[in-house]
């Protein structure tokens, strides 16, 4: 496969579109080819030249590189190009896209250019795992309890370490590719086959994009649409577009894939199991029947918090289980794994206000989530980039835990106007202009023994680079307090 793809590359003329982290790999692999390669991007002011400048010299290669804030509109740029790799932040709605796909120019994903270079062997050791939220988490984890276990293992894909990076020599046969996969990144899949391919959860989320929930939820499955009798599909058959796919069979019908479901409820309480492979949790154990073996984990000491990270830690056990390792690894591995950064992150009690940093929450439903692991007793900074998300699924969830609503960014007036519609509400709402008044806003009316939590519902880009950006300089502002007192 691997010389298949590559004497298919040679001499060709390859456009690479988005030049991140995924654009500037893809480059760089292609160098040891005789091929031609266009890099653009619509960002004039990123500098590239220090990662390129190594590979422009190679013999055989031919590279040229432009940017440009109107690059995706310049429909001529498709003339005499072969072949298109996009990355995943690429839109498939802008103009060269539409138009490779008019002229029947072959457009992949980076996901699909790294597959179609790797070797039969190590396309069997991969976990692939998508889902709207937990992705990080769980790639993380999974990774943890594979070292643990005494296996080699390598966190891959849309987690900030392309897959591309990772078919080097550096990597052996035996290493477990353990790989982060958003929707955007398998709305270009065509070969792309996990051994183990897993879907957390399916909620509102880059409608702005995918502007339906069944059109997001059939791009989701598309990670199992090219497995078979050999291969794993798990899912958390409590999530309820997930089970109504899977009973619809929104994967590969002819595929007979091995099934895991895992679940709250016991096998048999739940209408859909007709699975022989099943993970359900009880009294701070995680049963499990997988491969015609049965055991537990006890969970009772974990560091995650909510019920949604013990879902998650189902779906680390059934990935575990399918490579055999063994229940202690994975015992161990979950009771020493702490919470991420910017995922419900404890920062510090300051005034006996307990401060939480959960930035990653950029939909609905990740500030479900988090609200659902306090009481009534949150302060709540919400709002940030419009998606074209609904929120009124988050309204309950306000009156049932927040005391004070702080509102930002973009969304900050679409909220608000929400709130209004409601009859009445028992929280008091505040809008504000920027991160430090919000904070600011918070100190004042947040009480000794309270919860000040930043869980904003929303991406950052308005305000800030990413969500990484956006918590840093909310754990700053929090640890400033602290230190003045």
């Amino acid at each position: 496969m691997i010389l298949e793809t590559k004497n298919y590359l040679k001499n060709k003329n390859i456009l690479v579109v988005g030049l991140g982290k995924s654009g500037i790999s893809v480059i760089k692999n292609l160098a040891s080819l005789p091929v031609s390669v266009f890099g653009i991007d619509n960002d004039s002011c990123i500098d590239i030249e220090s990662n390129l400048a190594e590979i422009k010299k190679t013999k055989g290669f031919k590279l040229e590189i432009r940017l440009d804030e109107k690059i995706n509109e310049d429909i001529d740029i498709i003339k005499g190009v072969d072949l298109v790799v996009i990355s995943p932040g690429v839109s498939n709605d802008i103009d060269i896209i539409k138009e490779a796909d008019k002229r029947r120019i072959p457009v992949w994903s980076e996901i699909e250019f790294a597959w179609k270079l790797m070797s039969d062997q190590s396309k069997k050791k991969t976990i692939g795992i998508t889902g709207t939220n937990g992705k990080t988490t769980v790639v993380t984890l999974i990774e943890k309890i594979l070292l643990k276990a005494g296996r080699e293992a390598i966190v891959c894909g849309n987690i900030g370490n392309p897959l591309i990076n990772t078919i080097d020599r550096r990597y052996s046969e035996d290493t477990i590719r353990v790989i982060e996969i958003s929707s955007f990144q398998l709305e270009r899949i065509y070969s792309f086959k996990p051994h183990v391919a897993v879907v957390l959860n399916i909620t509102n989320d880059h409608m702005d994009r995918h502007h339906t929930m069944d059109n997001y939820a059939d791009i989701k499955f598309k990670i199992f649409s090219n497995l078979d009798r050999f291969d794993w599909g798990i899912f958390n058959i409590d999530d309820i577009l997930i089970d109504k796919k899977l009973q619809e069979k929104k994967y590969h019908s002819d595929s007979n894939l091995n099934i895991i479901k895992y679940s709250f409820k016991k096998p048999r309480q739940h209408a859909s199991d007709t699975s022989d492979n099943f993970i359900h949790y009880k009294d701070n154990n995680i049963y499990y029947k997988i491969k015609g073996n049965t055991g537990k984990i006890d969970i009772s000491k974990i560091n995650l918090v909510g019920e949604h990270n013990i879902l998650n830690i189902m779906a680390c056990l059934g990935s575990a289980k399918i490579f055999d390792v063994d229940d202690a690894s994975i015992e161990k591995a979950v009771k020493n794994f702490k919470t991420l950064e910017h995922r419900i992150e404890f920062i510090e009690i300051i005034k006996n206000i307990r401060c939480f940093n959960d930035s990653k929450a950029t939909n609905p439903d990740s500030t479900i989530k988090a609200l659902s692991s306090f009481k009534k007793e949150v302060t709540l900074i919400l709002g940030g980039k419009d998606k074209e998300m609904d929120f009124n699924m988050l309204l309950p969830y306000l009156s049932d835990t927040v005391l004070n609503l702080i509102l930002i960014g973009e969304t900050k007036n679409k909220i608000l106007n929400l709130i209004k519609k409601q009859k009445k509400i028992d929280y008091d709402v505040y809008p504000c202009d920027c991160l430090k008044e919000a904070v600011d806003k918070g100190f004042e009316v947040t009480k000794p023994g309270n919860v000040f939590l930043l869980s904003p519902a929303c991406a950052s880009f308005d305000m800030f680079k990413d969500y990484k950006d956006r918590g840093e300089k909310f754990k700053n502002l929090i640890l400033e307090r602290k230190n003045n007192g």
